[in-house]
């Protein structure tokens, strides 16, 4: 419902919150498009939140206002970038990280990584709060990376939060499993106007929103349940963590650039240009932005669901976690290198282009 609000009502907002630069080096969009989705995420997690709490549930009633308390910051931080364009990406990361904190005094941070001496380490509590800050703060600020075609954070978000609460619900931990729901539910809503068409965008508050709030789920899972193996929650998390680090070396050791400067080498970057676009440019028919920006996200689910569902099935097992992260990052390196050597795979390629070939 919040999302069809903005969408309806975009003639009177749209000069404040449309993403309107169609210029920089990430735009694959054609118009000015509300960027303000997160407030569809946050609205529909608070509503179904609000209806799944129940007075005998003391642990969640209290859980999930913390974690929208913690929440805070980074939201904030993210809607006013959506709104005012002049809120850098340094000072949303330093928002991620006070979010961070925040949820580190509520609830407590990472204590237990699989390994004794760094176990030793991270029990002191200065250690466990910079690593926490770091760890979730990262976390939060990686998947507004992989948010940049129709569907596609949307969707992978939605997933992600699926694999939390099916792992919660093995553990019987209801109020991770509720909150974790509510979160996929909601994305559901926005979903729906973000794809195939873009009638609306997540923007940075709904991305760094949705990104802390998975991430603090993945923790607490992790600190509540000490069946739930500490590689699981890297492991939910791995495709748009692996994707900022990655980023972060090619930009900082193969291109000499600042790992600030935005460009259009993202994995999803290539698989349009050089999977998607090339369809409609051989045809010779006119391009239909919306779609064949929407048709570029399918691929990256695939990739996503790759290292997600050995996650989801073995997570209490470091060990098959480990192995479908390295999994994940393989099939990763092996598509980015073909993509950006022009070397594409002639059966990823979309029909009408296989069949010239």
């Amino acid at each position: 419902m919040v999302g069809g609000l903005i969408v309806a009502s975009e003639r009177w907002h749209g000069a404040y919150t449309g993403d309107y630069d169609l210029n920089k080096p990430q735009a694959t969009h054609k118009r000015s498009t509300p960027r303000i989705g997160g407030l569809a995420v946050f609205a529909g997690t608070l509503a179904g939140l609000l209806v799944l709490g129940r007075p005998d549930n003391t642990t969640l009633n209290w859980l999930w206002p913390a974690l929208f308390v913690a929440a805070m910051p980074v939201f904030v931080a993210g809607i006013l970038e959506d709104i005012t364009k002049d809120i850098g990406s340094g000072k949303r990361l330093l928002a991620a990280f006070a979010s961070a904190a925040i949820a580190w005094w509520f609830f407590g941070g990472v204590s237990r990584v699989g390994f004794s001496f760094i176990d030793l380490i991270l029990s002191f509590w200065p250690v466990s709060l910079l690593f926490t800050m770091i760890a979730v703060g990262g976390c939060t600020h990686a998947l507004n990376i992989v948010d940049g075609m129709n569907g596609l954070a949307g969707m992978v978000a939605m997933l992600m939060a699926s694999s939390i609460a099916l792992v919660a619900y093995q553990v019987n931990d209801l109020a991770i499993f509720a909150i974790a729901l509510a979160m996929a539910s909601s994305i559901v809503g926005f979903f729906v106007w973000n794809f195939p068409f873009g009638r609306v965008f997540l923007g940075d508050g709904g991305a760094y929103f949705i990104g802390f709030m998975l991430a603090e789920l993945a923790v607490l899972l992790v600190i509540r349940n000490p069946s739930v193996s500490p590689f699981y929650a890297l492991a939910v998390l791995f495709y748009p963590v692996f994707e900022t680090l990655f980023s972060i070396w090619r930009r900082r050791f193969k291109r000499g650039v600042p790992v600030d400067q935005p460009d259009a080498l993202h994995l999803h970057q290539l698989i349009f240009r050089r999977l998607v676009r090339v369809t409609f440019s051989r045809t010779g028919r006119d391009a239909v932005p919306a779609l064949c920006n929407a048709l570029t996200s399918p691929y990256l689910w695939v990739l996503t669901l790759i290292g997600l569902v050995p996650a989801t099935i073995f997570w209490d097992d470091a060990v098959l976690l480990c192995i479908s992260m390295l999994v994940f990052s393989s099939v990763y390196i092996w598509l980015y290198s073909r993509l950006v050597a022009w070397r594409c795979p002639r059966w990823l390629l979309l029909p009408s282009v296989s069949r010239k070939r």
